[in-house]
């Protein structure tokens, strides 16, 4: 009796991300040629991308190498290291699976169907309302203008039966170049929101520094104003994702040291990570008071 037949070798499924590492937290500056250059200095790097919507970079993006053992010593020697001002995460690259694939499309089709749902403001009583206003404003048309031609022909009972509407207006004021209207009254108008802005004043101690490398710490803010008397210094984060912003504010003992702090670092502008880093007066959150205007005689 004959042995049974082998069953053939399932077929090899070819991978999707061949040696492919995802880089993650890249700076928004940062080029494929930079990313490549990058890698290229411990590996043999077979293709570099940033991705990017446009030419607005999405902050991460994937590095291909020749094997698995140059993509396992990318992954050792680049991941928690800086990369334009950033600490980068580099890992293995893994395909999207169909369950996220039949996720995402299920979620934008009911993104879609709500929009579609959606009622407008006012529903369908206030559309109602608007034509019954409509068609009365209608009717009440070829009335008014038989008054009207009535009161030109130099009828005396016109004027008794014309609507109130059809009485005499009172004239509109408009501000003339001097700043006062018609009448005589002075035009005041409204500040806008940049006005308001621009009404607060410097502040006399307190320092903001931009253009910070996202990995410093308060503690390394302090240390690069060692020379002064400084009371604090706190890197500003954003509240929901928890990532720094890029500045900070720095607040010291005495107004002398703040202009000291300002004028040498505009002169000699300090560097951290590569960065050039700009520092000047914080604006206070109190409004400068406006002068009063003096009373004419």
């Amino acid at each position: 009796m004959s042995a049974p037949a082998a069953a053939p070798a399932p077929a090899a499924v070819p991978e999707e991300f061949p040696h492919k590492a995802f880089i993650g937290n890249l700076s928004f500056k940062t080029t494929k040629d930079e990313l490549n250059d990058f890698f290229a200095q411990v590996v043999d790097v077979k293709e570099a991308n940033v991705m990017a919507i446009g030419t607005r970079s999405l902050g991460y993006g994937f590095v291909t190498f020749g094997d698995e053992a140059s993509l396992q010593k990318a992954i050792a020697e680049r991941n928690g290291k800086e990369l334009g001002g950033r600490v980068i995460n580099v890992e293995v690259a893994r395909p999207i699976t169909e369950e996220t694939l039949a996720a995402r499309k299920e979620k934008t089709a009911a993104r879609r169907r709500q929009a579609r749902n959606r009622k407008p403001r006012g529903g369908k009583a206030n559309g109602a309302a608007r034509v019954d206003a409509a068609e009365e404003a209608e009717d009440e048309r070829p009335q008014q203008q038989q008054q009207q031609q009535q009161g030109r022909g130099g009828d005396a009972g016109a004027e008794e039966s014309a609507s109130p509407r059809q009485g005499k207006r009172r004239p509109r004021r408009f501000p003339k170049k001097d700043g006062k209207s018609e009448g005589g009254e002075q035009a005041t108008a409204e500040p806008s929101a940049a006005a308001k802005k621009d009404l607060r004043k410097p502040s006399e101690t307190v320092a903001f520094v931009g253009n910070l490398p996202f990995s410093t710490t308060d503690e390394e803010l302090s240390k690069l104003f060692a020379d002064f008397t400084i009371s604090s210094a706190h890197v500003v984060f954003n509240q929901r994702s928890k990532r720094p912003k890029g500045f900070g504010f720095v607040t010291f003992a005495s107004p002398a040291d703040h202009s000291k702090a300002i004028a040498e670092f505009t002169a000699n502008p300090l560097v951290a990570s590569g960065r050039e880093l700009f520092i000047k007066a914080a604006l206070s959150e109190t409004p400068v008071a406006s002068e009063p205007e003096s009373s004419s005689a």
